[in-house]
């Protein structure tokens, strides 16, 4: 069972869709190692988050497919050939952030405006509320013209998980007990 991962009901727009299809973009790999800090590679935080993430969600209703499953490198117009052949209903793009200002921290999550942006948006305040429930610090949904955001022909958020930079973010986010709880808010907070 999908740990409430109910699209049927959190998509006001879809509401007789049963089976649904979610491509999870763990963002870096291979020499693109993302946000870093000591040892801890942002492409590797957001793999073990989407594969926590794919191990929580096995309801036969949901199919989730981890668009990177290997420490390989693909550029972002791969990933969007490679998303767009997949037809999903939802794109969840994973990173991790990083700042020079170690105070900063929480989680932020990003939208294309485009044809989806209602749908993305949707979601994405949905991914907000569910960190909030939990007293994550969160910002606003927030607006960007992140390329794979834009180029999508589908909903799509993109979330930054927490800040490399900050070190009570870092030690949460390098945690095995960390990375299953932030995957488990994520899919809650799409029932």
């Amino acid at each position: 069972m999908c740990v409430g991962f109910n699209f049927a009901a959190a998509d006001p727009t879809n509401p007789n869709k049963t089976k649904i299809k979610v491509v999870v973009d763990a963002g870096h790999g291979g020499m693109d190692s993302g946000a870093q800090s000591d040892s801890v590679l942002e492409k590797q935080i957001v793999a073990d988050v989407s594969s926590q993430l794919k191990a929580l969600c096995n309801d036969n209703n949901i199919e989730v497919i981890l668009l990177r499953t290997e420490d390989k490198f693909m550029s972002l117009e791969d990933r969007v050939s490679k998303i767009k052949a997949l037809s999903p209903d939802l794109v969840i793009s994973l990173h991790a952030n990083y700042s020079e200002n170690r105070e900063r921290n929480g989680v932020e999550v990003f939208v294309a405006e485009n044809d989806f942006t209602v749908k993305s948006s949707y979601f994405g305040t949905k991914i907000l509320e569910s960190f909030k429930r939990k007293d994550f610090k969160t910002s606003a949904l927030r607006s960007a013209n992140f390329f794979l955001l834009k180029n999508l022909d589908c909903p799509a958020v993109s979330i930054e998980l927490g800040f490399l930079s900050n070190a009570e973010d870092m030690k949460y986010l390098n945690s095995e007990f960390g990375q299953k709880f932030i995957a488990k808010q994520i899919v809650s907070s799409l029932d």
